[in-house]
């Protein structure tokens, strides 16, 4: 304890400080010290090199162990024989859920828990208390235990499915009550998705992909951007400026300019013609505290969106390359997308509400998705939301009620990449459990799934043809797809 007591008095805050105080005045300390505020004084450089990395390790020190104390509080009380000291005819687990979801919302995350435990224990098949349970291990870092949950309210899913599926729904297109689809496949005489080409991606887990207008496209490989051509799967370029690794990939409305973000805190544009940086957005003055994780353009190619593990969402001006809003969040934010005209925008991550704003910042509505998500989409017409994220489903929002309207199962683990089609009524998701699959939204049910790659996919994106679906993998490798279903469609998508 005497250690953390020191990493706590070298940000100027007592142990007794909240996780939010504590961030705060980790952010106010490294911008004191920050070696570049004294580029023309090599004395007090020097010594800001020796703060900022005091500074940082006891940060890092201190979230060890507040994760580590949350771990034991809650294996003890999990693995307890104890019972809660009350009545459980005076507690029901309605009770218990309510309770957590409480907790949840006040950050105090190891009651949260106790009370989806004892919910749990009261009925073990409560769906909606191990979703929130995984939603919270895996924002406190314990991934495994966290897909445990999902895994289990996936099984109870299923199971509740089985049990209700006399039930017949004929839903119409976007006006239909929320309902669960079945995850069938169709046979089709012709191949929805069929294989073309595996390009290797060096020695690097694929983790984004941007196309442009003139058939080619980019791939992250560390803090790498490789270059390819559509058609041949030859490599074109490199792109080289970042000085990290590079986190996530956007594509200008152009289709000239590639937008990269990276793990050293900076926003780069790239002349694809001239394979050079453009512009910096970010650094050691403004910008994000930590790595970059998303990015969204705006149609008329005027506002970016970035978001960054200091749980920060930037507002930028493209043409006159500054920052104009800076929004806070309680958790990590993960994706972000612009309306199709660019008057809204909508993130989402780790919190449980998905927030869909004005294009000032404002908060037009928060939908409550009780799990975190990793991809979403807007419908072609701006007035549907597809989101896909650590539950293993997709949902579909109706963006002027802020209510589920559709919910597509399938996926055994997490949905990395949701794209739509461009009359709106079919959906291309990508998960983590190595699969693609198509869905019909006029009737929710799969059209297709194929199992693509030899570990999880990252990242998706439809090349300017229409036809040619590209996946990336953890397996190391680029796959690109013939989309037969979608041959006669013009594809509307989001950035995976």
């Amino acid at each position: 304890m005497k250690n953390i007591l020191q990493c706590y008095a070298i940000l100027g805050i007592k142990h007794t400080a909240t996780p939010e105080a504590t961030r705060k005045a980790y952010r106010n300390m490294a911008k004191v010290w920050h070696p570049d505020r004294y580029v023309n004084n090599p004395t007090l450089k020097a010594k800001a090199e020796i703060e900022i990395k005091k500074i940082n390790q006891a940060y890092e020190a201190i979230k060890v162990y507040l994760a580590n104390k949350v771990e034991a509080k809650v294996e003890q009380d999990l693995s307890s024989p104890q019972r809660a000291k009350f009545s459980r005819k005076q507690n029901s687990p309605e009770s218990y859920y309510q309770q957590g979801v409480t907790y949840a919302e006040q950050e105090n995350y190891e009651a949260a828990l106790n009370s989806f435990a004892q919910a749990i224990k009261l009925n073990a098949d409560y769906l909606e208390a191990y979703q929130y349970r995984g939603f919270i291990l895996s924002k406190l870092g314990y991934k495994l235990r966290a897909d445990a949950e999902f895994k289990k309210a996936h099984q109870i899913r299923v199971k509740n499915t089985k049990k209700s599926y006399e039930r017949q729904y004929t839903p119409q297109a976007y006006n239909a009550p929320h309902y669960t689809a079945s995850a069938t496949v169709k046979t089709q005489t012709s191949r929805p998705l069929q294989y073309q080409h595996t390009i290797l991606a060096d020695r690097q887990s694929v983790e984004r992909i941007a196309i442009s207008k003139n058939q080619t496209f980019a791939s992250v490989s560390n803090e790498e951007i490789k270059l390819w051509q559509l058609n041949s799967g030859q490599r074109i370029g490199t792109l080289q400026g970042h000085t990290d690794r590079v986190t996530c990939l956007i594509m200008s409305p152009s289709g000239q300019t590639l937008i990269s973000g990276s793990k050293d805190k900076t926003i780069k544009f790239w002349d694809l013609r001239e394979k050079k940086i453009i512009r910096t957005l970010g650094g050691y003055f403004n910008g994000h505290l930590s790595k970059v994780v998303a990015l969204a353009i705006s149609p008329d190619n005027r506002t970016l969106l970035s978001c960054g593990t200091d749980n920060s969402l930037k507002i930028w001006d493209v043409h006159q390359a500054r920052e104009i809003q800076n929004i806070s969040f309680s958790a990590a934010i993960t994706c972000l997308a612009f309306s199709p005209n660019g008057q809204l925008f909508c993130s989402g991550g780790l919190e449980p509400q998905i927030r869909v704003r004005a294009k000032n910042g404002q908060v037009i509505r928060s939908l409550n998705n009780k799990s975190g998500i990793l991809s979403l989409a807007f419908s072609p017409d701006g007035r549907l939301l597809a989101t896909g994220g650590f539950n293993r489903q997709i949902n579909i929002w109706d963006l002027a009620t802020g209510k589920v309207i559709q919910t597509l199962e399938g996926h055994s683990d997490r949905v990395s990449s949701v794209i739509f089609s461009n009359d709106g009524q079919t959906l291309i998701s990508s998960s983590w459990d190595q699969t693609i699959k198509l869905w019909e939204l006029t009737t929710g049910e799969e059209v297709a799934s194929i199992e693509a790659h030899a570990a999880k996919i990252n990242t998706m994106a439809i090349a300017s043809d229409n036809r040619t679906l590209i996946t990336g993998s953890s397996d190391r490798t680029i796959k690109l797809w013939q989309c037969n279903y979608l041959a006669n469609k013009n594809l509307y998508q989001t950035v995976g």
